[in-house]
């Protein structure tokens, strides 16, 4: 049996048969996989590397300069150790500007 549809013969009995290259393109495309790294990660550009080895850097050093704190100690407990008035007075301030501006 022939049915025409437009101007195309269309006969059911007839199967299409498709190229390798077609039934290929026709199978869903997996992403490359990387056996080192699960699927979900995402690779950093080499600045966004460098910046975030820095910021590790940062995280390891210690939070207080032990060389300078024994050197200032020593000062004060000699008597020897100078700071200029205004200089305490303005470092105060500004650390204790944030906490008196949310009250």
């Amino acid at each position: 049996m022939v049915n025409q549809v437009g101007n195309v013969w269309h006969d059911p009995s007839i199967q299409r048969v498709e190229t390798p290259e077609q039934q290929q393109a026709r199978q869903p495309v997996a992403p490359p996989t990387r056996p080192d790294r699960p699927s979900h990660a995402a690779e950093l550009s080499p600045e966004l590397q460098e910046v975030q080895r820095a910021i590790e850097v940062v995280r390891q050093a210690p939070d207080v300069r032990e060389g300078r704190v024994a050197a200032i100690r020593k000062l004060l407990e000699t008597g020897r150790y100078q700071a200029p008035l205004e200089a305490v007075a303005a470092r105060v301030a500004n650390e204790l500007r944030p906490t008196l501006e949310r009250e």
